[in-house]
């Protein structure tokens, strides 16, 4: 049975495909993707606690959402004003900047969360 435009099937599935396809399309999302995977690795073999694993996957969705909204700004901008402007630049270099900022701080919430464990784990600590 086919959605109704509107429904929350739809919906779903449209944000479905985005982010098939930001995982396509997009080079940068693939830098982020396997970093998120041993960040996971790492806290299984860890044994976090529940809320730690809470923060992780509160930074790691952090990073690929500045990710997936960065992309739909390049996309936007590219049928919008293909051509080059500085105003425009200056916006591309602002949605990736939310990117930057939200990969450092997922980093610095992995070395606060797993740096310790690793430690113990590899020196007895």
């Amino acid at each position: 049975m086919a959605s109704k435009p509107g429904s929350w099937a739809s919906k779903f599935r449209c944000a479905t495909l985005g982010v098939w396809f930001a995982c396509g399309g997009q080079s940068s999302f693939w830098v982020h993707l396997p970093v998120a995977a041993a960040v996971i690795a790492m806290a299984a073999w860890l044994d976090v606690s529940p809320v730690e694993w809470a923060v992780l996957i509160l930074a790691i969705g952090g990073v690929l959402t500045a990710e997936l909204i960065n992309s739909s700004v390049e996309l936007l901008v590219s049928v919008l004003h293909p051509q080059h402007h500085p105003r425009i630049g200056q916006a591309l270099d602002v949605a990736a900047g939310a990117v930057l900022v939200m990969s450092l701080a997922a980093v610095a919430v992995g070395l606060i969360v797993l740096f310790p464990p690793l430690c113990g784990r590899l020196f007895g600590a």
